[in-house]
């Protein structure tokens, strides 16, 4: 696997907390005075200067409390300026810590030759013979990643259409077993609107990040398998002020790559890249695409 940069937000350097440029500040502030006072011609008895006691002279002056207002204040501005510049300054301290896995980037599945693809897909295949205009689609995709060099596995988002009972979840979970991603399953007919799979904002009593975002993690991968089953058979909730959240509508951002790359998260509200994600939908009859940008498959012959 190769590291990825998942998240698009800057975690907070350290050295620029308050505190830490407090403490420069201070010391730039007692080598100005030292300066005044020309403590650098402290000599030894030899003639050679006596750094070790200009600095222990240094460190004795004592500011004014009007130099330490001063200080505090320029150290709070620098280090809000630059937490605002991190993108992740509207965070609450604990979300930010849940935040800090991602501190070095999240690995990515890879195909790293034509023949590991070709073993995949025949071991796949031959788990699932049925499931052959399946296999095929993901298989050339293999093969397409690798001779593009993509950092990572990348698919096309699937939807594979057929009836209950031959096997399209669990092709979709032995095809994360077999490319070495974990696999995350959504019942769209439980959960038929878009806040379990992509969250919810904060600023609700009942907020959460949501499946995609706490699989990856958890997991520190940036392209698991996600299966969304019976996906025809979403619907939508609506807020008391009208407002609608359809899982079909949630997903359609996330399934087009240009748009997945920037994706903002409803909950941390923080921009993830997610255009490396494996989506895999089922339906159990589905005379027209549901959503666009995804490969429909037909199923239902095995």
């Amino acid at each position: 696997m190769t590291n990825f940069r998942f998240m698009k937000a800057h975690f907070p350097d350290p050295s620029l907390s308050r505190d830490e440029v407090a403490i420069r500040l201070t010391a730039h502030r007692r080598d100005l005075l030292a300066a005044k006072k020309d403590f650098a011609k402290l000599s030894k008895a030899d003639g050679t200067a006596d750094h070790q006691g200009w600095l222990d002279q240094r460190d004795n002056i004592r500011l004014s409390l009007k130099d330490q207002k001063k200080i505090e204040s320029r150290a709070e501005m620098i280090s809000q300026k630059h937490k605002a510049g991190t993108g992740m300054s509207h965070l609450r301290p604990d979300d930010a810590k849940r935040l800090e896995v991602l501190r070095h980037g999240v690995r990515l599945a890879r195909i790293e030759s034509e023949h590991q693809a070709d073993e995949l897909a025949a071991a796949l295949h031959e788990e699932f013979p049925w499931m052959g205009p399946a296999t095929e689609t993901v298989w050339h995709a293999m093969r397409r990643s690798v001779k593009v060099g993509d950092p990572g596995l990348r698919l096309p988002p699937l939807l594979l259409d057929g009836p209950p009972g031959i096997g399209k979840s669990a092709w979709a979970r032995h095809l994360g077993n077999v490319i070495g991603v974990p696999t995350t399953a959504y019942e769209a007919t439980i959960e038929n609107a878009s806040f379990g799979l992509v969250g919810n904002q904060r600023s609700w009593g009942s907020s959460s990040p949501g499946r995609l975002i706490n699989t990856i993690l958890t997991q520190r991968v940036g392209n698991p398998v996600i299966v969304v089953d019976e996906v025809e058979k979403s619907g939508q909730a609506r807020t008391t002020k009208g407002l609608s959240f359809s899982l079909t509508d949630a997903l359609l951002p996330l399934l087009e790559p240009m748009s997945a790359s920037t994706w903002s998260c409803p909950y941390f509200e923080v921009t993830f890249d997610m255009s490396y994600v494996i989506w895999v939908l089922t339906s159990n009859d589905v005379t027209a695409p549901l959503i666009p940008h995804l490969m429909q498959l037909d199923c239902s012959r095995y």
